[in-house]
């Protein structure tokens, strides 16, 4: 690989963005696993679980070889917490990141891991119900797409257009237990169903992470097949026949299987007979049908749970026959709990992971191979590592050797959403490099590269790469006097960045004096002025140079006391920074950040005795002026705030007695606005045993 992309892949890795580790660099602890058999890999002998709770949602990570566990009813309504667990050594860890989403349940089978962008891909699903949160936590962090890296330990708040009711994501995308899916030909996680306030859900989403994009479909004309709202369903993209296909729910009887073609944006539904069970006979709960792609065997394999009693069936689904097989395992997973399933697929193990809930309220992993690989010859490997560098007349492409590979052979394609490209043959290499000179300024092109072996056969595609900057920008937007406002972010990783587009929204707050302690509501203290609890919009869009800027800082000559919004006492403006490389084309949008202060960060607690110590990393924005800290009080929906002015410093001791309760921290900038609350922090209530020392979330 030569230097530059060496730097560049290393400067992305800091920002969570690219890691060079193949997923299968390291042999497969699997190598011997039972075919058609399922396998306990969670809790074993000298390796305990966490008893965090159900209704979370999970996916595998195939390139830190861990699988992710967030969210869902943590021992508590509507968690937060983020866990890992290690199948080879079967330990489980509690992850402490700088922030977190919100609390959230009601997402199992919704969430799941991007392997071309390398995150774990969260949607929204079902906060505030149950209390133990406090709603302006919630709704000012809350989005439609929040991502994790693993190596990094950093989730990012997204924040992807379009922005409207951008804090009350639950009716819009993901609902409570919709549906995820990951499109490894087109690159992107998708989003169907779920129940939102007006009852189920059958839209249908879907998100670029390179982007930044977030995309609903709708039919392609009125009348068109499209399949019944639903929650709770089975949902997996069959990569061999470029089709994503849905099948059941929770509540649904509809026993139809819905193949879905990207392209076309067309449903067919297929009555086939033999199929899973699809609804249960006292039509209470239906089956809730978990599903992924076994991309060695080219099959789907669906998990179904038939109740409590009389545990799960393990079907496949072969699209080239369209028809479902019972596979009659003669070991299926313990019996478990409704809502408690995800299932996932591991291509260099050869072998399905399945997260439970036991009837036991017992969280367990489960291993699944339903036949093994071909003896036949070893396919020509996918180059590894595609860049796209750009110049003013020129897109210079490189990417790992393949073994094997005689030549290789790259395409091109252009077009707005990802899964309209057509690729074009473009030309053949003998090295792993190519250089493509017929090229025309501000045109987002997108290469693709297959092996050539000797006898001429291709090989499959490896990931993408673009003529265009990915999104790698956090903007920080400091207030530093009611008319002067700093915007600044972190440069570019990627070496063919030659400036910066910053834009400025105007953001339609919703703000309050006074909440109500309950259930879906602002569950606000009375506060001595009116904040910020959400965004309901952020229109008015204006880039405000004229020229990329060169640097990573920009003064906005704006007055905030002037047009203040509704039943506030300022304007509330959202900043956006777009890269632009050397062909003139523009990344997609950063994460929007607003004119209050972000949210603090790597807040933990440590118990002294009956006192809450509290400690946090400083704020980046300039001018903060200093700190609140509220806890929840007053029951499960109460919040009060416990410094009597903002302090300076990033520690607090709160002497509160023996008490559980959750504590948040809140910056207050130089004109005395709140921000947007921490991620919370217990005290009397934490994962002992599977963190490093005393601290906590």
């Amino acid at each position: 690989m030569p230097r530059f992309q060496q730097i560049a892949v290393c400067l992305l890795a800091v920002f969570g963005l690219a890691r060079v580790a193949s997923p299968a660099a390291e042999p497969s602890p699997f190598a011997d696993h039972p075919v058609n058999r399922w396998v306990k890999q969670s809790p074993r002998e000298g390796k305990p679980v966490p008893k965090f709770g159900w209704e979370g949602s999970g996916a595998y990570d195939p390139f830190d070889k861990l699988w992710i566990h967030h969210a869902g009813h943590d021992g508590i309504p509507q968690g937060f917490v983020t866990f890992t667990f290690d199948p080879a050594s079967g330990a489980w860890r509690q992850r402490f990141p700088p922030t977190s989403p919100p609390g959230v349940c009601c997402v199992d089978g919704a969430n799941v891991f991007d392997t071309a962008n390398r995150v774990f891909v969260r949607f929204p699903g079902g906060s505030l119900g149950h209390g133990y949160q406090w709603s302006r936590g919630v709704k000012l962090k809350e989005s439609p797409v929040w991502n994790y890296d693993v190596a990094a330990n950093r989730w990012t708040n997204m924040r992807p257009p379009p922005y409207a009711d951008a804090s009350r994501t639950r009716d819009a995308i993901g609902g409570l237990n919709g549906a995820g899916a990951y499109d490894p030909v087109h690159e992107l996680a998708i989003s169907f169903g779920g129940i939102g306030s007006a009852g189920g859900k059958n839209n249908l989403h879907v998100y670029d992470a390179y982007a930044n994009r977030l995309y609903l479909i709708k039919p392609a004309a009125k009348g068109d097949p499209w399949p019944p709202q639903r929650d709770g369903c089975g949902l997996a993209y069959d990569a061999h026949h470029d089709k994503l296909v849905l099948f059941g729910g929770q509540y649904t009887n509809d026993e139809k299987t819905w193949v879905y073609d990207l392209r076309t944006n067309q449903w067919a539904a297929h009555d086939l007979t033999p199929h899973p069970p699809a609804r249960k006979d006292d039509n209470t709960y239906s089956t809730i049908p978990k599903m992924t792609y076994d991309p060695v065997n080219k099959v789907l394999l669906c998990v179904v749970w038939l109740d409590e009693r009389r545990g799960h069936e393990t079907w496949v689904l072969d699209l080239e026959t369209m028809t479902w097989q019972n596979t009659n395992a003669p070991t299926q997973p313990e019996h478990s709990k409704s809502r408690s399933r995800n299932l996932d697929f591991s291509a260099a193990d050869n072998v399905a992971f399945l997260e439970t809930w036991s009837v036991n309220s017992e969280p367990q992993i489960w291993t699944y191979r339903y036949k093994t690989a071909s003896g036949g010859a070893k396919p020509l490997g996918r180059p590894q590592n595609l860049t796209a560098t750009t110049d003013a007349r020129s897109v210079k492409l490189a990417w790992d050797p393949v073994p094997g590979a005689k030549s290789y052979r790259v395409y091109r394609g252009e077009a707005a959403e990802p899964w309209k490209v057509a690729f074009e043959r473009l030309a053949d290499s003998t090295r792993s490099a190519w250089e493509d000179g017929s090229v025309t300024s501000g045109h987002a092109y997108t290469y693709s590269v297959r092996a050539v072996a000797a006898d001429g056969s291709e090989g499959s595609p490896g990931v993408r790469a673009r003529a265009q900057p990915r999104v790698a920008i956090k903007p920080v937007v400091s207030v530093l006097t009611k008319d002067r406002v700093e915007v600044s972010w972190n440069a570019h990783p990627a070496p063919d960045v030659a400036g910066y587009n910053v834009y400025r929204g105007v953001a339609s707050p919703r703000t309050v004096k006074k909440g109500t302690p309950a259930a879906w509501k602002d569950n606000d203290p009375e506060y001595a002025v009116t904040v910020v609890t959400g965004v309901n919009d952020i229109t008015g869009l204006v880039k405000l140079n004229n020229t990329p800027i060169d640097q990573t800082t920009f003064e906005d000559d704006i007055d905030l006391a002037q047009n203040p919004a509704p039943g506030y006492r300022y304007a509330v403006y959202a900043y956006i920074i777009k890269a632009v490389n050397r062909l003139g084309v523009e990344s997609g949008p950063s994460p929007y950040a607003l004119t209050i202060p972000s949210e603090p960060t790597n807040v933990l607690c440590r118990e002294n005795a009956q006192d809450a110590e509290l400690k946090w990393s400083r704020n980046p924005e300039k001018g903060v002026a200093g700190y609140n800290v509220y806890k929840l009080e007053g029951g499960v929906f109460g919040v009060k705030r416990v410094t009597d002015s903002p302090i300076r410093q990033t520690s607090f001791t709160h002497h509160g007695g023996n008490e559980t309760t959750r504590y948040w921290v809140v910056a207050v900038d130089a004109l005395g606005q709140e921000g947007q609350p921490s991620s919370p922090a217990w005290i009397g209530r934490s994962y002992k045993g599977f963190f490093d020392g005393e601290w906590h979330q």
